[in-house]
């Protein structure tokens, strides 16, 4: 199964940039194409997506998938069932006092062009969020 890892510097601590990204209601505010997530019970949440599938219009998608959180080792895991067995996973090492390197993996058996671009997108955004809160 491919696996796709991209890693950036922050300029924030890794407490406040897991306290920020360790919330599955903040995923539409950087992860580029989900609009909305709604908690379920325990793991499981809704997502809303919007795709472009090659030669087709946009979409509108709705799916249930799991979003997990491990305090003590400052990870955020997510994904869905399905045929492509997508998942990621975020975790941060500090860097200084004041900063963290941020390591985002994505693995899925489908083929999805621009993969790496939605991740270095992700990446920015996430920065650009967390540096503008504090």
């Amino acid at each position: 199964m491919p696996s796709y890892t991209r890693t950036t510097k922050i300029d924030v601590d890794q407490d406040t940039a897991y306290a920020y990204l360790s919330k599955a209601e903040n995923l539409p505010e950087y992860f580029p194409r989900i609009t909305e997530v709604t908690r379920k019970n325990g793991s499981e949440v809704n997502t809303t997506a919007v795709i472009e599938p090659p030669g087709e219009p946009e979409q509108k998608v709705h799916g249930t998938a799991w979003f997990k959180t491990d305090d003590d080792a400052r990870k955020v895991e997510w994904g869905s069932e399905g045929s492509n067995h997508y998942h990621g996973e975020l975790d941060f090492d500090p860097d200084g006092d004041d900063a963290s390197t941020l390591r985002l993996t994505l693995s899925t058996e489908s083929d999805h062009p621009g993969i790496e671009e939605s991740i270095d997108e992700t990446l920015a955004t996430i920065s650009a969020k967390l540096t503008e809160g504090s």
